[in-house]
């Protein structure tokens, strides 16, 4: 690691409330390869990550970054077309966090930014699209009356899942509650059934099934 690198790391301190996760828990909870993940942390979001560089760590908004870029990615759209408009729209809003606005769209080559109403393709020329053509594609984000992503739910069937950045250091819980999924797979590992769960931590089947579900996606 640069001496440059090692400075934005130290200097990138977590804030309560905005949720602390280690590249593993990136890993699990956006499906991602481990060593792809350590990669773009240690390359394009060193910035934003804290820790050491054994253990980098982001936020909850960096997270959803990661997430819109490999969203962006896997719609066809260029690595460097993706790190040319953050870097645009990060200096025109003066956000640091600029993937992690609500108004990102793509159109699977491009990608634009919707602000009053309109779509302007984030270039350096702000060239305006019709919507028509443009691709919505967050959809596992909720986001807050200030733009920016509030929540996140990694099961694509159901909300009943949520990473929150407010409860349990933004670990995935069940929503409404600040009970850890990884607490409920630990019981049913031990042996307690669904039906069990679901009694003692006064919650729906449903929930706990959802929980154990998360723990069974695939890339």
């Amino acid at each position: 690691m640069t001496e440059d690198k090692s400075k934005n790391i130290q200097t990138a301190l977590p804030k309560i409330g905005e949720g602390i996760f280690l590249t593993k828990d990136v890993s699990s909870i956006l499906l991602l390869p481990y060593a792809k993940v350590r990669h773009l942390l240690k390359s394009f979001w060193h910035g934003n990550a804290f820790g050491d560089d054994k253990n980098l760590a982001i936020n909850f908004y960096a997270l959803i970054e990661f997430y819109t870029f490999f969203q962006l990615r896997e719609l066809g759209v260029p690595t460097s077309e993706i790190k040319k408009a953050h870097s645009i729209l990060s200096k025109d809003l003066n956000v640091k966090y600029p993937f992690a606005l609500s108004g990102i769209q793509t159109d699977g080559k491009k990608i634009w930014y919707e602000t009053l109403g309109n779509l302007i393709k984030i270039d350096g020329k702000k060239q305006y699209a019709i919507k028509e053509f443009i691709k919505q594609f967050l959809h596992k984000v909720e986001f807050g009356e200030n733009s920016l992503a509030k929540r996140f739910y990694p099961l694509s069937n159901t909300k009943q899942i949520v990473v929150d950045p407010m409860h349990q250091f933004g670990q995935p819980t069940i929503s409404g509650r600040n009970i850890t999924i990884s607490t409920i797979k630990k019981l049913n590992d031990a042996g307690e059934t669904i039906n069990e769960i679901a009694l003692l931590y006064d919650i729906k089947e449903t929930q706990v099934v959802k929980a154990l579900e998360y723990y069974k996606r695939s890339a």
